[in-house]
């Protein structure tokens, strides 16, 4: 049967109308956040067998370094934290992700492993994975840094300068270059490779 011709348009309308919200596109999703990921290519692995019950292997990032108040890695002066209290460069505040640190589940024999980290927008102090021993219960010492970001992915940097006041004079512990800060932005996907070192477990504990 035969529709009236103001049926027939109407029902044409309705038949356009449909396919228009049909082929409407999705609102576009605006990304809040930055992801850093990459490859961390290990030395000396053969450490951990010594290691492997005592503690776990963390990736952490750094806030943005501020003397005042204290937080992320940096460069800290003389007398920052008393009379006769060299400086150096070092952690002065907690990870960003210190309540969630991501556990690095590294596989015996393995030479590297792969991260992904999703942050906030901004600017970060440094990029680092250390060992966190279960036994040590002083804050200062409880993560040896096996390595950081600092440039040059393949060679190792612990990121930290250490001295300390014997009898009057100052001696230099520890002496590596610093973490290289990272800025992200809002959907930035940035890929970031260094190298560690299972073998500074040793020497940060002896």
């Amino acid at each position: 049967m035969k529709l009236p011709a103001h049926k027939s348009l109407y029902a044409v309308l309705i038949v356009a109308l449909v396919l228009m919200v049909s082929c409407k596109k999705d609102p576009e999703v605006v990304p809040t956040t930055g992801k850093i990921k990459g490859t961390i290519t290990l030395l000396n692995t053969d450490v951990w067998t010594t290691f492997q019950d005592s503690g776990e292997v963390q990736l952490t990032i750094f806030p943005e370094f501020s003397l005042d108040p204290p937080a992320g890695w940096g460069p800290v002066p003389d007398g920052l934290f008393g009379p006769n209290v060299p400086g150096g460069t070092y952690a002065i505040g907690a990870p960003s992700n210190a309540q969630n640190p991501t556990v690095f589940n590294y596989a015996m024999g393995a030479t590297g492993g792969t991260y992904e980290l999703e942050v906030d927008p901004g600017t970060y102090s440094a990029l680092a994975l250390g060992f966190r021993h279960n036994f040590i219960t002083d804050p200062s010492l409880r993560t040896a840094t096996l390595g950081v970001h600092w440039g040059n992915p393949t060679s190792v940097s612990h990121g930290i300068v250490i001295k300390a006041n014997i009898a009057g004079n100052v001696v230099t512990l520890f002496d590596y270059p610093a973490p290289s800060p990272i800025t992200v932005n809002a959907g930035d996907e940035l890929t970031i490779d260094f190298t560690a070192d299972f073998g500074f477990i040793e020497d940060w504990y002896r």
